[in-house]
């Protein structure tokens, strides 16, 4: 049976705590364990935008980050090496298309959306990780989703998405994190895929507004992965 260093089962506990309360604090550095799970090393994926991401982090603030996803231990064991305060929004799930109910005014579906990310007024956020939350909003989800982001963000904040590459070609369910600041970490969802809307890069960018595209690059699997700035 193998057995867990200190920092492995602080690690583990930290990632279980994240799946029921959303919400990790460290409050101080702490040393990456020297292993990960297992099934990490096989779902890596190099990425060379989420450098961009840290690059004008100041070492002794205490960095804000939002996941929109559902807590990873691979997420949750990077930013342990940081002070920071780590949210997990987990709006990306099989409930996701009630968002994109057609009978939800602009105005309920920004509520709908506040209520669910549950931000607390005075946090602002440095770094948002969308990951694919985009492929399964439609336009005014889209548009609603980040209205009611903007009081939480700053001058300087920035976001990473994924987006489907050909919207004629299926893109995977999967699961996201960050393994290392130039990897990505990807595990296929034993969920049912929500519907997907594809959005050309022309429409995307007008639908995000108060967000631009700074940087992209192309990821396996008929994905594209972007560097998202305010909008100034």
């Amino acid at each position: 049976m193998c057995q867990l260093s200190r920092p492995q089962q602080l690690s583990l506990l930290l990632w279980s705590l994240a799946r029921i309360h959303n919400t990790v604090l460290f409050n101080e550095h702490k040393p990456m364990p020297e292993t990960q799970q297992l099934d990490i090393e096989s779902n890596i994926l190099s990425s060379s935008i989420l450098v961009g991401l840290f690059n004008q982090i100041a070492d002794e603030k205490k960095t804000v980050v939002l996941d929109m996803g559902l807590a990873s231990s691979a997420t949750v064991s990077f930013f342990s090496q940081t002070t920071c305060r780590l949210q997990f929004a987990g709006l990306i799930n099989s409930e996701i298309e009630k968002y994109n109910d057609q009978e939800l005014s602009h105005v309920e579906r920004v509520a709908l959306f506040k209520n669910d990310l549950n931000l607390q007024a005075n946090i602002k956020i440095d770094i948002v990780l969308f990951w694919d939350l985009f492929c399964y909003l439609n336009a005014p989800a889209i548009a609603a989703v980040l209205e009611a982001l903007i009081p939480n963000l700053h001058s300087r904040t920035k976001a990473h998405s994924i987006g489907l590459l050909n919207a004629r070609q299926k893109m995977q369910y999967s699961e996201y994190g960050i393994k290392a600041i130039d990897q990505l970490w990807q595990q296929p969802s034993a969920s049912d895929q929500p519907r997907m809307y594809s959005h050309s890069r022309h429409d995307f960018s007008r639908i995000l507004n108060y967000l631009a595209i700074d940087r992209s690059c192309l990821l396996s699997g008929n994905r594209v992965e972007n560097l998202l700035m305010i909008n100034t």
